[in-house]
């Protein structure tokens, strides 16, 4: 037996370098929102533009992830690991630096970095005793969204004090994670031949299932992946036009964020006791209520709202990442690669429409429209649960 199999994750430095880089990538990509917001300000850019923008960023993110998530399946995921975080520290430091046109390109390619790392740090998650993936796996998430709730925050704070330039600060503090990762990930060569094997030996699950099992699936990663993405690219554009100082912007998507960390975890705990079907039902559609009335309401209330949305509405990640990872066997950085780049792809076309629906009805009813979303997801997972109970 390897020292995979035989120590808890808690004890593995690799798995917690890749959990902080996980951190750092998603604070970035979080903060990389009140950039875009001030340079939307500063440039007259439409909410579409600003739509776009975001599009043309998580797209990039997305397509990329199954072809890195290939490569780290073949040649391990140390190079994909250091390079992803060191592509977002250069293109981040160019955003804050440059000028608005140099800096706009910059924050948008920066996404690459974000599509090299994810597969290949997911796959370093997954190296852990396999009684142990499940919540090894929800907890590197989970840093993840603690990124995403920490990265507006710091950003908001570090913006408030020097501008954009101040943005430069994040990047600072990925250079840590980048140092961490290139002194302990490593490619685990045992544990990529086991993958090998195991793909000559299984047939791939993805024989068994049709179109009426993919389809649905798909919509439900599509609906879930949307609902956090239009509030991280339009909810700080709204509030900051509502004049709100750069750093409660800053608080109140954190606060989104932060809701869907928890939730994140939760929703793996749940799924490890119960149908994770179940959870995602139970889950997207006590999010609607939340996430329709947190866009209008008073300040303390907003926080509360907002803060229950991303709990319920960040539920079902762990838990839509494994049920993919269980359709390709053996290959699980190209199959974390395929789940979160669905993800990242269904968002990124999903936000555009609030952007085109927001320039001719206003950006807050656009915003309140998302709370269609969590039931289109409950129901699509009921279709999911109707067919594997056949």
């Amino acid at each position: 037996m390897t020292a995979v199999t035989t120590t808890t994750f808690t004890k593995q430095k690799d798995y917690w370098a890749v959990g902080l880089t996980h951190f750092c990538a998603d604070a970035l990509t979080s903060g990389r929102n009140l950039v875009v917001a001030v340079l939307a300000l500063s440039m007259g850019l439409t909410n579409s533009q600003v739509a776009i923008a975001a599009l043309l960023y998580n797209v990039g993110n997305a397509l990329s992830q199954p072809l890195f998530g290939l490569l780290a399946d073949k040649v391990g995921p140390r190079l994909l690991v250091i390079g992803g975080i060191a592509w977002m520290i250069f293109f981040g430091t160019i955003a804050a630096l440059a000028g608005e046109w140099p800096a706009l390109i910059a924050i948008t390619v920066m996404g690459l970095g974000s599509g090299a790392f994810h597969p290949a740090g997911t796959m370093v998650a997954s190296q852990v005793n396999a009684t142990q993936r499940t919540r090894a796996t929800a907890l590197f998430f989970v840093m993840g969204q603690m990124g995403l709730f920490a990265g507006p925050i710091l950003a908001g704070l570090f913006m408030d004090v020097w501008s954009r330039p101040g943005y430069m600060a994040m990047s600072l503090i990925a250079a840590v994670a980048f140092a961490s990762s290139w002194q302990w990930v490593v490619n685990r060569w045992e544990m990529i031949e086991a993958q090998r094997t195991e793909r000559a030996t299984i047939k791939s699950a993805t024989q068994s299932r049709t179109v009426a099992y993919v389809l649905p699936l798909l919509l439900t990663i599509i609906s879930y992946s949307t609902i956090s993405m239009t509030v991280m690219t339009f909810m700080p554009k709204l509030f900051a036009e509502l004049q709100f100082d750069i750093s409660y912007v800053g608080w109140l998507t954190g606060i989104f964020m932060f809701g869907m960390a928890i939730g994140g975890y939760l929703g793996g705990l749940l799924g490890d006791r119960f149908n994770g079907r179940l959870v995602i039902m139970g889950s997207m559609t006590a999010a609607i209520v939340p996430l329709y009335f947190a866009i209008v309401a008073p300040p303390l209330l907003q926080m509360v709202l907002l803060a229950l949305a991303g709990l319920t509405g960040g539920m079902p990640h762990s838990i839509l990442v494994l049920t993919v990872q269980n359709l390709f066997p053996g290959r699980r950085a190209l199959a974390s690669g395929l789940a979160l780049g669905s993800m990242f792809f269904g968002g990124a076309i999903g936000s555009y429409m609030p952007g085109v629906v927001a320039d001719n009805i206003g950006l807050a009813p656009a915003l309140q429209g998302m709370a269609l979303l969590p039931l289109i997801a409950a129901v699509m997972t009921l279709v999911l649960f109707i067919q594997e109970r056949k």
